[in-house]
């Protein structure tokens, strides 16, 4: 996916993670997600999801692993499914940056849970990132302007 903004600002950007992220792409009206960031650092994030999949509830905590200038590692476990999401930045030229995501999905717990199949997964993830782009592009634009 390309990004339209330089690797630097993609990186601190994509990485900053906040309780309102959900918000850039719908998710908080979409799945009723709600975020809370556990612990932050220079070098890594802890975060957990609470969402809504029609009659009852998923939960999943992310162990985010920062590798500034240009990539990032999360490993999610949850009452439905675990993960492990590789990010890489690289710049396109001074104004372009392209986002690799590279995913293992397993499913597990409750047999009742939902049944998403990783796929599914990967290409709902994929499109919540196009979503948040368009705030990232956003963002940059306010930043140059000031």
């Amino acid at each position: 996916m390309e990004l339209p903004v330089p690797l630097s600002f993609a990186f601190r950007w994509c990485t900053d993670y906040t309780a309102a992220d959900r918000k850039y792409a719908g998710e908080d009206v979409s799945i009723n997600l709600r975020r809370k960031v556990v612990s932050k650092s220079k070098r890594h994030v802890v975060f957990e999801n609470l969402y809504d999949v029609g009659g009852g509830w998923g939960w999943e905590r992310h162990t985010v692993t920062l590798v500034p200038p240009d990539r990032w590692h999360s490993h999610g476990i949850g009452n439905y499914h675990e993960s492990v999401l590789d990010y890489a930045l690289t710049a396109i030229d001074n104004h372009r940056t392209r986002l690799d995501m590279r995913w293992k999905t397993r499913r597990r717990g409750p047999s009742r849970g939902p049944r998403a199949s990783g796929s599914r997964v990967e290409a709902y993830v994929a499109g919540l990132w196009r979503k948040r782009a368009r705030h990232l592009e956003r963002a940059y634009r306010q930043r140059r302007r000031a």
